[in-house]
């Protein structure tokens, strides 16, 4: 009978861990035992934007997602002239045919982290949320020369999302990494990419955090 959850930081799951030699028995042994994956996301999001995912899940990024969060985010407090002159620039900025190839853009996944700790570490997704709208935040800077990534920060709250993956649909590749994790092969922090939508259903707790300290001045950038 599978065990519900592997959670990375358990002392049993680092014992399940150091049982194995090899990377295949692990993974093997790993979908046989375990169901769910304990994981973390750490963003940043408006209040409408916490309601959508309470009701409906985390969505992974696609164009269009990422468009209309520019605009919801990216416009505030601001003129109807100067609204519709934004919305007109982030338009031109996601119309680009070659979207996913020159631009830094995460397509259709969603990105977790398995040790909490390792998101106030690396705090960038926590104080942004997307990575994906930061360069849409410095073309909009130089367009109207104000600083868009205040305005992405100051537009929401931060929020780290913890959640059941489902073992059955993610890659073999985040399995292996938990065993390089533990043997030493591993060098960065420890993370899963999953490629379709996750239900409200998988979600266990959305925990509101203070605003990280901005150590790297990524603001300024």
């Amino acid at each position: 009978m599978k065990e519900e959850k592997f959670d990375i930081v358990s002392i049993d799951s680092e014992r399940f861990v150091y049982s194995f030699e090899s990377i295949v028995a692990f993974r093997t042994a790993f979908k046989l035992k375990f169901k769910y994956i304990v994981a973390f996301h750490a963003t940043n999001l408006s209040n409408e934007e916490l309601i959508c995912i309470q009701k409906k899940g985390l969505k992974i990024a696609s164009k269009e997602l990422l468009e209309s969060k520019a605009i919801h985010r990216f416009i505030v407090n601001e003129s109807e002239s100067k609204s519709k002159e934004i919305e007109k620039d982030i338009k031109e900025w996601f119309s680009n045919e070659r979207l996913y190839d020159n631009k830094f853009y995460t397509k259709n996944e969603i990105n977790f982290g398995l040790v909490k700790d390792d998101l106030f570490e690396n705090y960038h997704y926590l104080l942004f949320g997307s990575e994906s709208l930061l360069q849409v935040a410095d073309y909009l800077k130089k367009k109207h020369h104000k600083s868009f990534r205040q305005i992405l920060v100051n537009s929401g709250f931060h929020y780290i999302i913890e959640v059941l993956i489902p073992v059955a649909k993610i890659d073999d590749e985040w399995i292996d990494s938990i065993y390089d994790f533990f043997k030493g092969e591993y060098s960065f922090p420890i993370s899963l990419v999953y490629y379709t939508d996750l239900s409200h259903g998988f979600i266990v707790k959305i925990e509101k955090v203070t605003r990280p300290n901005d150590k790297q001045n990524l603001i300024l950038i």
